[in-house]
């Protein structure tokens, strides 16, 4: 874990571009709606709910979230403004998959994410997604992992929602949905408490609450 710990740091380092993506972006959402304001307090009241120390999920997109599930195994749909992915955490992209839509994501603090652009199954629509990274890669926050065509996708009748959902994790004896209507891409979505001691044991392991699953 201290490895690849060191590694992650080392590549943020490196790559510290991507954290211009957070100072040079011009694609913003309209933050002076009423429906925008309401969705700000109903976040910051979520926030206030988490207690302890912990890790935070970034949204993957600028766009509209909303929860599909909440618990360990959260998941959160975001109908993306953009037609670009980014990491929602500084991490490793363990898995990419054929079609070029879809990533399994290590967190730096051992959260194993899945991360979707678009309802596409059949090959023949891969034309619509560039990935930006390569499997096995180790990223920084903020990193780009994908392009996509929304339009393209509308047109062919697929939607071009955004999922992210947490499989395993590792270091959390609680994952919160922590955000809900519009967010950019970043913004906290997913907050995960950080092992207590009675966890320690359970290192390595996943969890179900606060007690081992296995």
């Amino acid at each position: 874990m201290i490895t690849i710990h060191f590694l992650i740091l080392g590549a943020c380092l490196a790559a510290s571009v991507c954290f211009g993506f957070f100072a040079g972006r011009a694609s913003y959402l309209d933050d002076g709606s009423e429906s925008g304001e309401e969705e700000s307090v109903k976040s910051r009241e979520k926030r206030m709910e988490k207690s302890g120390r912990g890790w935070t999920v970034g949204s993957p997109a600028s766009g509209y979230t909303t929860v599909r599930q909440e618990g360990p195994e959260a998941e959160v749909a975001i109908r993306p403004t953009e037609d670009r992915l980014y990491a929602p955490a500084a991490g490793k992209v363990t898995k990419l998959y054929p079609l070029g839509n879809a990533f399994r994501f290590r967190t730096e603090c051992g959260a194993e994410l899945y991360i979707q652009a678009g309802d596409a199954k059949d090959e023949m629509l891969g034309r619509h997604f560039r990935p930006r990274v390569v499997q096995n890669e180790i990223v920084c926050k903020g990193k780009l992992l994908l392009e996509f065509d929304r339009q393209g996708l509308e047109a062919e009748g697929i939607s071009s929602e955004i999922s992210l959902r947490v499989d395993h994790y590792v270091y959390g004896s609680d994952v919160m949905v922590t955000a809900e209507g519009q967010v950019r891409a970043g913004d906290e979505i997913l907050w995960i408490q950080e092992l207590d001691e009675r966890g320690e044991e359970c290192l390595g392991q996943p969890m179900v609450g606060k007690q081992c699953a296995l």
